[in-house]
């Protein structure tokens, strides 16, 4: 599998449980924060730290050069504008791209949806699979 497959996945995760913006990685609801549902679109299965120890569910996540491709992925197609970090470590490359997609970029407009959310993913893979094919002559 590749990291644009992974994507499309984590977007069927979060189409069928939901986006969880709130304490911890996944919710006992099953909504799941986009950091989660990439891990589980990457690795096919979330072990119980993600609901009850973020820092166990941190370590499961940088421990999988699969999830880590897919946030990393999303991570670079957020600009300048998402502004929480100041390297690129792995720990900051997660808080990045959960901070996006749980947080309002102003103080004016409102978090991403779910549909936002689900659709940059998409637009993401999309790139992926361009950049992997050579152009036809």
């Amino acid at each position: 599998m590749n990291t644009a497959a992974h994507l499309r996945r984590a977007v069927d995760h979060l189409e069928r449980h939901g986006l969880h913006t709130g304490h911890h990685f996944a919710a006992s609801d099953g909504s799941l924060d986009i950091c989660a549902a990439l891990y589980l679109g990457a690795t096919h299965v979330l072990p119980d730290a993600f609901r009850t120890d973020d820092e166990a569910a941190l370590a499961l996540i940088k421990s999988s050069t699969w999830a880590m491709n897919a946030i990393r992925a999303v991570y670079d197609t957020l600009g300048p504008t998402v502004t929480i970090p100041e390297s690129d470590g792995p720990d900051e490359v997660i808080d990045r791209v959960s901070h996006w997609a749980a947080t309002a970029p102003d103080r004016h407009s409102q978090p991403p949806t779910r549909t936002e959310v689900m659709g940059r993913l998409l637009r993401t893979a999309d790139a992926l699979d361009q950049q992997a094919t050579p152009l036809a002559a």
